[in-house]
């Protein structure tokens, strides 16, 4: 069980670590994602602090999963910034918004419920490393265990920044329509 703790403070560091460099990585970047707030329903007077507070909240969890005595804190930090994320998501969806997931930085994708349901899949993540850090007990991790927990998590970490690239790039390219043969 302690393979599956790692796994997942891993995998959650590397993506809430990437929502803190995507953010901060430029000032336009950050003021883009400032704006984008109050498109998910933040009164215009408190999109500036609860950007703030978002991007505190995910250095934190970057944190608090990085010692090993605060890993669950980081955990359950992790499940509440991303329930009160998911939830913001959800609300400017039944209002028909579709604002820009700043998520990771300057992205323009719209959210929709592929967003949703990544926000899931990563409360998931944290659920079960916090079942497994309670579980875990008798000998340290091995090493091949760690290294297969990394050789999860990274990869896992991955996917979950670039999802909008990867959905763009499997997307199907709109047809172009066919002349009829002989007509030019």
């Amino acid at each position: 069980m302690r393979a599956l703790e790692l796994t997942a403070r891993l995998l959650l560091a590397l993506v809430f670590l990437a929502a803190v460099i995507g953010k901060l990585r430029t000032r336009a970047g950050y003021a883009a994602f400032v704006a984008s707030v109050g498109q998910f329903g933040v009164p215009a007077r408190w999109t500036a602090p609860a950007a703030r507070v978002a991007v505190a909240a995910e250095a934190s969890v970057v944190v608090l999963l990085a010692v090993s005595r605060t890993v669950p804190a980081g955990l359950v930090l992790a499940v509440g910034l991303l329930g009160v994320l998911t939830a913001a998501m959800v609300g400017a969806l039944r209002r028909g918004a579709r604002p820009a997931c700043r998520c990771f930085g300057a992205a323009d994708a719209p959210i929709g419920a592929r967003h949703v349901g990544r926000n899931l899949a990563l409360v998931t993540v944290a659920l079960l490393g916090l079942l497994g850090g309670a579980a875990a007990a008798g000998p340290p991790l091995s090493a091949s265990a760690a290294l297969v927990a990394v050789g999860v998590a990274v990869p896992l970490a991955a996917v979950v920044v670039r999802l909008d690239d990867l959905v763009a790039l499997f997307a199907p390219t709109p047809s172009r329509p066919t002349r009829p043969a002989g007509r030019h």
